[in-house]
């Protein structure tokens, strides 16, 4: 008799989790409490426009990288079509100068070198840590808590590479642009990747991926990337639930047994396994029970991602003008835009040209995003009245701001949107808002957030909140992961299929 699999969350780690589990021979059960599959991998479709709300590039999408292996086992590689751009983004200063960050590193450096050719030394340093990133390849084949002494001997040889990322995340961007002697350059360089205080190391690694097209875009976008793994999961027989919002996690003898939904049914199975919210699960499903002092610590000195306010356009206009980039047209303005009290004097236009699969013909959709201060907007739902009109306030102030980078846009303006911390929240339960959980760091990075809570058995927790970084790439190998802990528990063999 098969054993069988109850998932909380309907998210990509859901789907993955759903999908590995019916290859190994589970009974599985996904309840979602929104009406339709993704979670935070979403979006939305207003006035015959899509608001892509997730997918700037997926990380995985070369064949033969670590990635790969699980969006072909997944459905998505077979079927999915991908762009890969030339460019990274474009950052224009106030006199209307535009600085092109390439994706490909060998044609960046050029374009660096021709800019400021006495910085030359260390513009190819900064080259060659793309390069040098773009040949890391993660291992992901299995948990670390299955690693043997095989697993270690590997890891060993990358001990270099490691290091190497250990020594890049304590380098800040500013720190390493104060080295260059072209004042345009140092500047523009730190103010394009975010700021003085990020680091080089996620500089490097994203350009890496760009610069070995290990990271393209899926047209279609979040929802179609969502709907083949959804059509894989279904394909291999499992069960999703739709509109079915978890109340309690069901304990027995200090073992999860099943759910209770809020609509008071219960559904009992031998594994449990959570891929939702990470505080919601700990603290409300579980009524914090299962914890010790570092799962305290974690969710009360919180560092998570920043939450976003994020307006969606659709415009009648091509933006033939405008080069096709991951993270867009960035622009400044005089008259700054005031976004939960802070000044925003800059905007990062995405246009999404080159998908059409997105917007009616002619047209494109497009997006403006900050990060936000989620305490405010907390406040702010209180009186729906006041929170719309601040909605409408900001899509006023987006626009005009357009309006006088692209004279004549607020007269194409077909559809407007305005996502705050609170969609979030409201639609994916995802804890203050944060769409990608737990900041990354060195330390984060070298070690997942254990999987079990203390006390507990049967259960397992999935996803952005023991996988810190978040992303798609991590979300599928989280679902993967947790199944081969569920097998090797059960004395099973873990296998996997293509078919």
């Amino acid at each position: 008799m098969e054993k069988s699999i109850i998932i909380i969350g309907g998210g990509l780690t859901g789907l993955a989790a759903g999908c590995y589990g019916r290859m190994n021979g589970y009974k599985t059960s996904i309840f979602e409490m929104h009406k339709m599959a993704g979670g935070v991998c979403t979006a939305w479709k207003r006035k015959g426009y899509t608001i892509d709300g997730a997918m700037n590039w997926l990380g995985g999408t070369k064949p033969g990288t670590s990635f790969f292996k699980f969006w072909e086992e997944l459905g998505a590689a077979p079927n999915w079509k991908i762009y890969n751009h030339d460019l990274y983004s474009v950052y224009e200063d106030i006199d209307g100068r535009a600085f092109n960050i390439y994706c490909d590193a060998d044609r960046f450096e050029q374009y660096l070198l021709e800019i400021a050719p006495e910085d030359e030394a260390v513009i190819k340093e900064f080259t060659k840590g793309i390069r040098d990133f773009s040949r890391f390849d993660m291992p992901v084949e299995k948990p670390a808590e299955l690693n043997n002494w095989v697993d270690k001997i590997k890891a060993a040889k990358m001990l270099p590479m490691l290091m190497l990322m250990k020594k890049w995340m304590k380098v800040s961007v500013g720190d390493f642009a104060k080295r260059m002697k072209n004042p345009y350059l140092r500047q523009t360089l730190t103010s394009a990747f975010g700021g003085e205080q990020w680091p080089m190391m996620m500089i490097f690694w994203m350009l890496g991926l760009q610069h070995n097209k290990g990271a393209g875009y899926v047209i279609g976008g979040a929802l179609e990337l969502v709907r083949f793994l959804e059509e894989r999961y279904r394909a291999l027989g499992g069960e999703i639930h739709f509109k079915a919002r978890v109340e309690k996690i069901l304990v027995e003898n200090d073992q999860a047994v099943g759910i209770k939904l809020a609509d008071g049914t219960e559904h009992r199975a031998d594994w449990v396994i959570s891929a939702a919210d990470g505080r919601t699960t700990i603290f409300d499903l579980l009524d914090g029970k299962y914890i010790d002092d570092t799962i305290k610590n974690r969710y009360d000195n919180r560092d998570i991602f920043e939450p976003l306010i994020y307006v969606g356009l659709g415009i009648n206009r091509k933006f033939d003008d405008v080069p096709a980039a991951i993270d867009g047209l960035s622009f400044p303005f005089e008259k700054p835009i005031i976004i939960a009290g802070k000044e925003q004097k800059r905007m990062s236009l995405l246009v999404y040209n080159f998908d059409p699969t997105l917007s009616p013909e002619g047209k494109n959709v497009a997006h403006v995003a900050y990060g936000t201060d989620y305490d405010y907007w907390e406040e702010l739902y209180k009186d729906p009245e006041k929170y719309k009109a601040e909605k409408e306030r900001i899509a006023d102030e987006v626009v005009d701001r357009l309006n006088r980078r692209f004279p004549g846009i607020a007269e194409q303006v077909e559809m407007r949107d305005v996502a705050t911390p609170m969609t979030w929240v409201r639609y994916t339960g995802n804890w203050r808002g944060s769409y990608e959980g737990w900041m990354f760091s060195a330390e984060s990075f070298t070690g997942s957030i254990r999987k079990t809570l203390p006390g507990l058995d049967n259960f397992y927790m999935a996803g952005q909140w023991v996988n810190p970084g978040g992303g798609m790439p991590t979300a599928a190998l989280s679902g993967n992961h947790t199944i081969q802990l569920i097998c090797k528990r059960d004395n099973k063999k873990f296998i996997t299929t293509r078919s």
